[in-house]
């Protein structure tokens, strides 16, 4: 009995040390450098910092890393504990997935201290070594990310600050988790096999779907006989505006009826065919009622973005836009100026532009308007009457309607009067002769030392 508990004991301790020495041989960590930038102050440079990351080497020089949803890397440093350590770059991230794809130095593979080529499994939810991490697929969102994955849900959050992690059995990566979550290897080799391309492969329906229905409400949207999913919301930019709306009742997807109320059954539908996940660029035709009357609808799948939304989560993939006129200090409303007053922003900050990220975020503006706001004024003895003038929506300029911090720009470049009357909420004025906003314009910029006074690109 002693000798068969001490070889059980041998093969365990043997098969966890194959498993941890293969997860330290095909992973290695990347020093990545990211410059954070103030939503409030965007006119300043922004703070450098760094940390590491984990990353699998693919070939001989890429290598898939795993960042958190919304970074913006600016390079890598490879075994930074050398003198210099070498550099690498990012070919693609996909800033709401959160994965990324390095280009290694020159001749990495042949380092002393290169990782191996790391094995990718074909089929991680199959019944292989790499089933037991994918016990209950459904169609769900990563942390902080709003793309529509197949993904597996842990039975209980493993961190709260979505800190990501390589999921390996024996000699291969089965896939990534981020503590709630469970992502296939198929995932990553879906993105990579992306890498020339500047979109996202990861399609969103374009829509969010009403998962329950009361009998009423299942009589009014469905004819007798039929069943299907009700649309709650379009996405502007990425589902088929002007095409289909909150109410409509999708009854199949090219010709599959979804035949369930569930959004899950209709996910599958739209986003898989035949067992294989289908990638952004397809077309997809849904059949459906509206107001009792049978339509069909064709459009093309996309990735998540949030650049037609009113008020988006952030501003930009890089730096806030910003300009500075007369002193005042302008930008674009979103959910990250707003959370930079605290945690209680909600309660701090000015009520009625909480009011309008929480109301308007996905307000359809085909034209991609966005909400100008005088953020504050920097403080000179010539804009002395503005100076408590702060988070103001600008209406116009001249009477020129303003959607956008580069309307702004233009609004101002292409003036002929002698005033510029900035107009705001709250029927608020702000005055400047023309040559005087010059003058005070290069005063603010050599006073604060600034590099520039916007940056509209």
């Amino acid at each position: 009995m002693r000798s068969y508990k001490g070889i059980l004991f041998f093969l365990i301790s043997a098969f966890c040390f194959q498993t941890l020495e293969a997860k330290a041989d095909s992973e290695f960590s990347l020093l990545v450098h990211f410059r954070k930038y103030s939503h409030h102050n965007p006119f300043q440079k922004g703070t450098p910092f760094q940390k590491k990351i984990p990353a699998i080497r693919l070939d001989e020089r890429t290598a898939l890393a795993l960042l958190k949803p919304g970074e913006v890397p600016l390079f890598a440093e490879i075994h930074p504990e050398e003198s210099a350590g070498r550099k690498a770059y990012f070919q693609k991230v996909d800033l709401d997935t959160g994965i990324g794809i390095v280009l290694l130095p020159e001749n990495f593979g042949k380092s002393k201290k290169a990782s191996p080529i790391a094995v990718l499994e074909d089929h991680p939810r199959g019944q292989g070594s790499c089933s037991s991490f994918f016990t209950n697929l459904e169609w769900g969102s990563l942390e902080f990310s709003k793309s529509i994955l197949p993904l597996s849900k842990l039975s209980r959050k493993e961190n709260t600050d979505g800190t990501r992690s390589f999921l390996y059995s024996g000699k291969k990566v089965c896939g990534f988790t981020d503590g709630s979550w469970n992502a296939g290897a198929d995932l990553l080799k879906r993105f990579y096999a992306s890498r020339f391309s500047s979109n996202s492969p990861f399609p969103h329906p374009g829509f969010t779907a009403e998962a329950s229905l009361t009998p009423a409400e299942e009589e009014y949207y469905f004819p007798k006989g039929s069943l299907g999913t009700v649309v709650s919301e379009v996405l502007p930019g990425i589902g088929p505006m002007h095409n289909l709306f909150a109410g409509d009742a999708i009854i199949s997807v090219n010709g599959v009826p979804v035949a369930s109320k569930q959004k899950q059954v209709l996910y599958d539908i739209l986003l898989s065919k035949s067992g294989t996940y289908i990638n952004s660029g397809e077309w997809v035709t849904l059949t459906l009622y509206r107001d009792g009357k049978k339509r069909e609808i064709r459009y093309q799948l996309r990735p998540y973005n949030e650049d037609s939304f009113l008020i988006p989560e952030s501003s930009d993939k890089l730096a806030p836009k910003y300009l500075i006129a007369g002193g005042l200090l302008f930008t674009e409303l979103t959910h990250t100026y707003l959370k930079e007053y605290g945690e209680k922003y909600k309660s701090s900050g000015d009520r009625k532009l909480v009011y309008l990220a929480e109301s308007f975020s996905k307000k359809l503006h085909p034209e991609k308007s966005r909400i100008v706001l005088l953020s504050r004024a920097f403080p000179d003895e010539r804009n002395r009457a503005y100076q408590e003038f702060q988070d103001l929506i600008l209406e116009s300029v001249n009477d020129k309607v303003v959607d956008s911090v580069e309307g702004l720009k233009a609004a101002i470049l292409e003036n002929k009067d002698e005033f510029l009357v900035f107009r705001f909420s709250g029927n608020k004025l702000a005055v400047f002769d023309q040559s005087e906003l010059k003058n005070l314009d290069e005063r603010i910029k050599s006073l604060y030392s600034l590099d520039s006074l916007d940056n509209i690109r």
